[in-house]
């Protein structure tokens, strides 16, 4: 383990070692739904980088996947390139074979999630598009901790029956004295506008209580 410990740490794998702990974290943050994930407006996540990207295949996969599959891919070929030159019956100098596996882990993690994303790719070409304006009315469950001004996620049936997880939000002109408790985790909520500056949706109880009105 120490041996292991020593080669993920070393250059060059330490230059992929600190991001694939990012991304590590970041997946599941992801999936305890600790972050936003649009996955209802994908476009908003996709490379925008302009004809560099497009040539390379990534334009039509959003970024934190294209970038999470060169990471992994960019570390597994530095440490097996690293233990192979330390196993080596040979003798060359270590700032060459660090900057030799350190390009081949960069080139092998691109190709590799170049070919990774192109089934991906037609994935999400042929995923059927969701309008927001079809989501406003329907009901939805909260899916995270609590439904905010800032933050939560809420989980909702579209027209194909499929299931979308969609960033919500409380809006700011809601009535006061409504129940927190009306917001919490496996709560209903009804989708009643969406915001086009923040690209989230406005929500608020399905067991809106009597007398209260929202504010325009």
């Amino acid at each position: 383990m120490s041996e292991f410990l020593d080669i993920a740490l070393s250059f060059p794998p330490v230059v992929f070692s600190f991001g694939l702990v990012v991304v590590v974290l970041y997946w599941i943050t992801v999936i305890i739904g600790a972050l936003d994930v649009d996955i209802v407006d994908v476009g908003d996540a996709e490379l925008d980088a302009g004809g560099f990207w497009s040539a390379f295949g990534f334009g039509a996969v959003p970024f934190t996947v294209v970038l999470s599959l060169w990471i992994i891919l960019g570390w597994i070929v530095t440490v097996l390139g690293t233990t192979w030159v330390r196993s080596a019956d040979m003798f060359i100098p270590p700032a060459l074979t660090g900057t030799a596996v350190l390009v081949a882990g960069i080139g092998v993690g691109m190709l590799g999630a170049k070919l990774l994303t192109k089934p991906l790719g037609r994935l999400f070409e042929d995923a059927p598009a969701t309008a927001h304006a079809d989501l406003v009315g329907r009901v939805c469950v909260v899916r995270t901790g609590t439904v905010t001004l800032d933050s939560g996620q809420a989980e909702i049936t579209d027209d194909e029956g499929s299931l979308l997880l969609i960033n919500v939000r409380r809006s700011p002109h809601e009535p006061e004295g409504l129940d927190e408790e009306l917001f919490a985790r496996h709560s209903k909520v009804v989708v009643f506008d969406y915001d086009e500056v923040e690209k989230v949706f406005l929500v608020v109880p399905v067991a809106f209580p009597p007398g209260l009105v929202m504010e325009s």
